[in-house]
């Protein structure tokens, strides 16, 4: 977006050759002066920011006045950059030589602020509407799967479009979790956390099967309640698992243990997989990472997963993090 419709044109002029001593009355009622030379000309602007970084200046002139130009056809991230670049949260607007007023820091935050959030509401709407046809081909998948026994090519095409879409709905279900509930109020409850790692662990056993993957539960018996979000912490935790089993060889092990520390409980996850190479560890929690790749079995990756179980185990006052080695295998930490 460009900044013509946040110039602000109203402002008072002082000539270059004032004594700054008189000028800072006006800096009660305005962000800025307009800086005028003999000739009338507004060659600059000056700041109560520049008079209080350049104390010993006692004309206009003196003072750093000149400013990086702005014209009506900058976007906003032109102007913060030049912003930040000259350190100054107010910019001249110049247009055809002729002075239009100013830009200021807060003008272009606002106005960022509101372009962000409908963004994020036009963002929610896509995801949301496309999940209702989503949902529609894939019960229109499974009944041609049924109606379909003979034909082994149609039904490897019908398989492929059953993977495709699945593949899919885990991606939209990864971007409503990530960018939806992230301002969601928690809905926490007192729960004895090793109980419920527990129970997280068992519902991955199948996936662990369908991969012949020993799923090893060291969890402590020892009691430690917490109030959590069940909901939230359970996909989050899920996530991590999800991920040391894509990234397992078949007929492997992952091993999930728990350390209780004070008030503190920590539940580590250790598989002998691939690993992650070191340039990719710094991404590995970003948004769509460019640390995803596919698993051991080609399994697709959204990208999301890691993301959102950051956020959701920071949102409860906890951390993750992880050591790996390239073709050794990774080890996570989730902190409570």
């Amino acid at each position: 977006m460009k900044v013509n419709k946040l110039i602000d044109k109203k402002f008072h002029s002082v000539s270059v050759l004032e004594d700054t001593r008189d000028i800072m009355e006006w800096f009660k009622t305005c962000s800025y002066l307009a800086v005028e030379d003999d000739e009338g000309n507004i060659v600059g602007i000056i700041t109560h920011q520049d008079l209080i970084r350049q104390p010993e200046c006692r004309a206009v002139i003196d003072c750093n006045f000149i400013k990086p130009k702005v014209t009506p056809e900058n976007t906003l991230l032109q102007v913060q950059k030049l912003m930040a670049e000259a350190d100054t949260d107010v910019l001249p607007v110049y247009e055809n030589r002729v002075f239009l007023g100013t830009i200021s820091l807060k003008d272009v935050a606002d106005r960022l602020a509101v372009i962000i959030s409908e963004n994020q509401q036009t963002y929610q709407k896509v995801v949301h509407d496309l999940r209702n046809p989503l949902s529609n081909i894939q019960g229109l998948t499974f009944l041609l799967a049924d109606s379909v026994t003979e034909d082994n090519e149609i039904r490897e095409l019908i398989d492929l479009c059953k993977h495709s879409s699945k593949h899919m709905a885990d991606i939209l279900d990864d971007l409503i979790f990530v960018e939806l509930d992230e301002n969601k109020a928690l809905n926490k409850e007192p729960t004895e956390l090793n109980a419920f790692f527990k129970e997280c662990i068992s519902e991955m056993q199948v996936l662990c099967q369908l991969k012949h993957i020993e799923l090893v539960n060291v969890i402590s018996d020892k009691k430690i309640i917490k109030r959590i979000d069940k909901n939230q912490l359970k996909r989050a935790i899920q996530n991590v698992l999800s991920n040391a089993i894509k990234f397992s060889y078949p007929n492997s092990s992952i091993k999930v243990g728990s350390m209780i520390g004070g008030d503190k409980v920590t539940l580590k996850i250790t598989d002998s997989g691939i690993g992650i190479p070191g340039d990719l560890q710094p991404y590995v929690f970003d948004k769509f990472t460019q640390a995803r790749r596919p698993g051991t079995n080609n399994e697709p990756t959204t990208g999301l997963g890691l993301c959102f179980s950051k956020q959701s185990i920071e949102r409860h006052q906890g951390s993750i993090r992880f050591t790996s080695t390239k073709a050794k295998g990774t080890i996570f930490y989730i902190t409570l």
